[in-house]
C-alpha cells in the first residue's frame, strides 16, 4: 500500500518516530491525522505539518474510540492506523503495580483498542492497514527495563495474531521493531545512542515495508542476527544476552554478537 490518497492516523504523532511518519505520509500525498496526549506540542506540530490534530490518551479505551470516531466522521474512513505511541519506563521485577499498569496500557492495550475500533470499518470495506510500533526489545530484550521488554514482546504477539487472523480478509499488518533511534524518548539513555538511526531513516524502512505489504521491520542487522540465533538455539541466545547485558550496562568492555 502506498500512502498517496490514503487517510492515515498516527498516534504519538507530536514527536519522534510518529512525527517523522506523519511528515513523510503528508509529503507522499496522504491525509494525516496526528494524535498525542501533549496538546500543546500536538497543535504546534499539526500547524507546522498540515496534519489534523486530535488529542487522545491512548491508554484509555474511550479516548481511542473517540479518536477513531472523530477521524472517520471528518474524513469518511481510516485507511491506515499507525499505533505508534509508546512509553519507556525503567524498572525491574519489583516495579510497582502502577508502573506495570501504565506500561501495559500504553504499549499494548492502546494497540488492542485501535484494532477493536478501526477494524470493523476496514473489514466492511475488505481492506485496511495496521502499523504497530513495537521495538527490538520485543525481539530480544531491553536490559534496563523488564517493563519495556515484556510489553514490547506482547505488542509483537498482538501484531502476529492480527496479521494471521485478518490477512485473508484484506487487512495488512506491519510491526515496527527498531533498534536505537534518535528520538526524545531515547535521548537520556547512553546505550541507545550506539548505532542509532535518525527517525527519517526508520520511516523510509516503514514506507518500503508498507509498499511491499511486509510484516516485519527490523532496523539493525546485528539485532536480526541475534533474533535468528534465538529461533535456532535458545541456550546460545541466553548466553549471548547475559554477555551483552554486561556490555550494555557498562560491566564489560567487549560487546557480544551472534
Amino acid at each position: 500500500m502506498k500512502p498517496q490518497g490514503k487517510v492515515i492516523v498516527v498516534t504519538g504523532g507530536a514527536s519522534g518516530i510518529g512525527l517523522a511518519m506523519a511528515k513523510r505520509f503528508i509529503s507522499d500525498g496522504a491525509t494525516v491525522i496526528i494524535s498525542d496526549i501533549n496538546e500543546k506540542a500536538l497543535l504546534e506540530k499539526a500547524a507546522e505539518t498540515g496534519a489534523t490534530p486530535i488529542i487522545a490518551n491512548v491508554a484509555k479505551e474511550e479516548d481511542v474510540k473517540a479518536l477513531v470516531d472523530k477521524a472517520t466522521a471528518q474524513f469518511g474512513r481510516i485507511d491506515v492506523f499507525v499505533s505508534n505511541a509508546g512509553v519507556a519506563r525503567f524498572g525491574e521485577v519489583d516495579a510497582s503495580e502502577k508502573e506495570w499498569e501504565f506500561s501495559w496500557h500504553v504499549n499494548v492495550m492502546s494497540q488492542v483498542y485501535a484494532a477493536k475500533y478501526v477494524l470493523p470499518q476496514m473489514l466492511e470495506r475488505g481492506e485496511g492497514y495496521l502499523v504497530n510500533t513495537a521495538s527490538a526489545a520485543g525481539l530480544l530484550m531491553e536490559f534496563h527495563s523488564v517493563l519495556y521488554s515484556t510489553t514490547k514482546h506482547a505488542a509483537i504477539g498482538l501484531a502476529e495474531w492480527l496479521a494471521a487472523t485478518y490477512k485473508e480478509r484484506g487487512i495488512r499488518v506491519t510491526v515496527v521493531c527498531p533498534g536505537p533511534v534518535r528520538t526524545p524518548m531515547a535521548a537520556g539513555v547512553a546505550a541507545m545512542q550506539e548505532d542509532a538511526l535518525e527517525a527519517e531513516e526508520l520511516v523510509d524502512m516503514v514506507v518500503k515495508a508498507m509498499d511491499e505489504e511486509r510484516f516485519m521491520v527490523s532496523s539493525h542487522e546485528k539485532i536480526w542476527k541475534l533474533y535468528q540465533v534465538k529461533g535456532q538455539d535458545y541456550e546460545k541466545y541466553i548466553d549471548l544476552m547475559v554477555a551483552r547485558r554486561a556490555y550494555k550496562l557498562g560491566l564489560d568492555e567487549k560487546p557480544q554478537t551472534a
